[in-house]
This record gives C-alpha cells, structure tokens and sequence, in this order.
C-alpha cells in the first residue's frame, strides 16, 4: 500500500463506499437495500486488512497461540442477529412510530433542503443524539447495566462492533429516527446516508491502524473509540461518546485523543470468570448481577 493511501485509508473507505453508493443508485437498487451491500463489503474488507496487518496481532481471532473460539462464535452471532435482524427492526418500528407521531399532530411538512445539506444537517442532528443518550448509557446504572455487553470484549475488532444487548440499539437509535422523521428528512436520502454512516462504527472497532491525520480527526477512528472502550473499572472516565464525528465531544469536554498503545486494555470489571455461555447470555443478569 502506498504511503497516501494508508495516511489516508479512512477517507478511501469513505470514498469507495460512497462510490459504491452511486453504482447502486444507477443500478436502481432500492435505497433500502444500500446499507446491507456497504456494511457487509466494508466488513469484509476489515476482517481480511486484520488478519494480513493488524494494529494488535494478538487480538485476531488466529494467533500463535491457538483460535479464540470464544470470541469468533460471539462475533459471528451477533453480528447475524443485531447487525441484520434487530437493526432492521429498530429502524421499521422507529420509522412507524415517526408516521403515527406526524399523523397525530398532522404534520406535513417535509425537509426541502438538498441532499447534501439533509445529509449534513441529519449528521449533527443524529450524532448529538447519540452523544447524549451513549454519555447517559454509562453514567445512569440501570442503562449501564444494558449498555456494558457492548464493552465486555476485551479485544476489539470489526466484527465485534454488534456485541451488545438487543435493547441497545432501540435505546440508541430509535431517537434519532423518529426525531428526523418526525422533522420530515427525506426518507430516500436518509436511507443513503445511514448506508455511510453505519461503516463508521466499523471502522471505529476494527483492529486496524487508522492514521489521525489533521482533517480525519474530526471524525471518530479507532484510536478515539479505544480509549472510550479503555478497561472500565468504574472509576476511571470514559471518553469519546458520540460515534461519527468528534465535534460534540469537543464542545462538551469529553475528547479525548490519547495516544495509546498496542497493550491498551479493554473490558469491564468482572468478579466471576469469564465463560463462553457469558458471551451471549451476560444480558439476560445485567439488571441484577456483574460482568
């Protein structure tokens, strides 16, 4: 790889999916199916850049030491049932509540902008929403004990970016739908957008160096989303709640841009070991009991 496309590999990741996106439209794919074909190539993409030259070598799923079976079969499965089931039900019933909620009040207004500037209006909009409700996440105790499947892994990679309780995506998500919906953005546009939008929090988790130059560091890279999954022991602060850009975490004091190293820790606390079973079922105690 050249070295202007790996100082540059967030923005060709972007580039390539957005190109992606243009293929799809004049192909005349359904916009509601654009997401399914960027997250799955980008993952894909991912998961082979981790194995051929990962940031932590120690952290793939096939080391010297053995396969982590434990966490292969984690990320796998939950990458089928919260990446493809529960987000495609997150976003059919936030999209219907969004309808009833603008039928109700008889709202029939809709965004007029172009739709560049929904796509950048719906980028902040969505991104201080998600700032929020991910800070209150860790900082209210009952959301915390929802949220805390997403920080179990204590390696991070592509794959495991849908570790989490089922719920987590209707408490994080769900807002922000039927708040851009309810304000009338395009639904089309929307769709496309979120089919960019969704890579980045693969790319966030991936096990994979992302240079920080000047201009990708207003948005969120691996760097920042390790240290906010840096080894939760309850007392240290966490950083870098919002997902796509880093704008809101600047403006409200929660940036954090490191540096790291390669032995950076991840996890939470946890006062009995670490079984397989825990990996899929930790959610079903989380109301009543530790990780």
């Amino acid at each position: 790889m050249s070295l202007f496309l790996k100082n540059q590999l967030f923005f060709v990741v972007l580039f390539c999916v957005l190109g992606g996106d243009l293929l799809l439209w004049d192909l005349k794919v359904p916009a509601v199916a654009w997401a399914e074909y960027t997250y799955s190539l980008v993952l894909v993409f991912l998961v082979v850049f981790e194995f051929v030259k990962p940031r932590n070598a120690s952290w793939n799923y096939i080391t010297k030491n053995g396969v982590k079976f434990r966490e292969l079969s984690a990320d796998v499965t939950f990458q089928v049932i919260e990446a493809a089931v529960v987000s495609a039900a997150v976003f059919s019933l936030s999209v219907w509540l969004a309808d009833q909620i603008r039928a109700f009040f008889g709202l029939k207004y809709q965004v007029g902008l172009h739709w560049t500037l929904q796509c950048i209006a719906a980028v902040f909009i969505m991104d201080f929403i998600r700032y929020w409700i991910h800070r209150w996440m860790h900082q209210v105790p009952l959301l915390w004990r929802v949220h805390s499947m997403h920080h179990m892994p204590e390696r991070l990679g592509a794959m495991s970016t849908a570790r989490g309780n089922p719920l987590d995506d209707l408490i994080i998500y769900s807002p922000e739908l039927i708040v851009l919906f309810v304000l009338g953005f395009d639904k089309e546009i929307m769709l496309g957008l979120y089919s960019v939008v969704w890579i980045i929090p693969l790319i966030t988790h991936s096990n994979v160096e992302f240079p920080v130059t000047r201009l990708a560091s207003f948005f969120q890279l691996p760097t920042y989303h390790l240290i906010h999954h840096a080894y939760n022991d309850a007392k240290t602060p966490t950083h870098n709640f919002a997902e796509i850009l880093t704008f809101w975490d600047r403006v409200f004091g929660t940036f954090n841009a490191g540096p790291i190293g390669v032995e950076h820790r991840t996890g939470v606390v946890s006062d009995k070991p670490r079984e397989w079973y825990r990996e899929f079922f930790g959610w079903l105690y989380l109301p009543t009991n530790r990780l």
